[in-house]
């Protein structure tokens, strides 16, 4: 048996690192909060993540973050706020994941025709991403090579512990949040519309094994440029904590159901790792694969929270 105060500190650490990938992967944003531990807290981070999101041409994609949040006894708040530069506009946050957004900044790219034809262009009545028709794997027109910069969408976060049973280390919440239109669509970097969602998530301790899982839902708001479907999105994780929770490993796999109709589904796999400095200062590095065509093929984020 593991000590009274071991525990609690595990089920912050376990808390720590699962919102440190649930805010940069599911709603990408890099504030992580100790459940248990009240009070105010501040984080900052970057995020680096590179791929050609259906494109002709590579986007190479830097964010950085700043933030803020409170935590009660129960539940949480909490705003990220990024600033973002693309090296091609066209991909933005959708729902938390990168993902491509119709809007290039660019008025001669991607505009497609309106012959009826499959031209895959984005905004084709038939071709494109809104139109009827079936949908070309290649996406015609080449991005602009200028340089998109400006303030990214902004997130607000939400937690309510719905079930927190200690003898059996195993705890539930529920995870709302809404995305924010603030970044710039005529540049490329949002589509200009709010998205809403909830998850629920479940976390077993084992010693010092945590397994969880979530299942969330999303509304994604219907930009002129681009159909989205509103997806489901579900997640399976597992860490290990050493050093008395001083150090934490966790690897996750994340996935939606069909966001874009006629592409693969988008699917992350990340592995993060989490060092706590000191009792107030937790680094984190994380990297991640993308495993559809419509997400980065890689991404490496390195984050800094501050319990006040």
């Amino acid at each position: 048996m593991i000590s009274h105060q071991r525990k609690i500190l595990i089920e912050r650490i376990i808390k720590k690192s699962f919102w440190g990938f649930l805010i940069l992967f599911l709603f990408a944003a890099n504030n992580s909060f100790v459940f248990g531990q009240e009070g105010w807290s501040l984080s900052t981070s970057i995020q680096y993540s590179g791929g050609n999101y259906l494109y002709n041409n590579s986007n190479r994609i830097f964010y950085i973050y700043g933030g803020a949040g409170y935590q009660a006894k129960d539940w949480s708040i909490s705003i990220s706020v990024p600033v973002v530069s693309q090296s091609s506009g066209g991909v933005g946050q959708v729902g938390g994941m990168m993902l491509p957004n119709g809007n290039s900044g660019d008025p001669n790219n991607m505009m497609g025709n309106n012959s009826g034809t499959n031209s895959g262009g984005m905004m084709g009545n038939n071709g494109g991403m809104m139109g009827n028709g079936t949908y070309n794997s290649t996406l015609s027109g080449s991005m602009s090579s200028s340089n998109h910069f400006g303030l990214g969408d902004i997130y607000l976060y939400g937690s309510y512990n719905l079930l927190d049973e200690f003898t059996s280390s195993f705890d539930l919440n529920l995870n709302p949040f809404v995305k924010i239109p603030t970044a710039n669509e005529t540049k490329g970097l949002g589509t200009g519309e709010f998205d809403y969602g909830i998850s629920a998530t479940a976390k077993k301790a084992f010693d010092t094994f945590v397994t969880f899982a979530d299942l969330g839902y999303m509304i994604i708001g219907k930009p002129e440029s681009i159909n989205y479907k509103n997806p489901v999105s579900y997640g399976l994780g597992f860490g290990k904590f050493f050093n008395d929770g001083n150090y934490s490993l966790l690897l996750y796999y994340q996935a939606y159901t069909t966001i874009l109709e006629g592409y693969d589904a988008p699917k992350l796999l990340s592995l993060g790792f989490n060092y706590k400095l000191n009792p107030v200062l937790t680094l984190s590095f994380i990297g991640s694969a993308g495993l559809s065509k419509v997400t980065s093929d890689y991404s490496f984020s390195s984050g800094l929270k501050w319990n006040l």
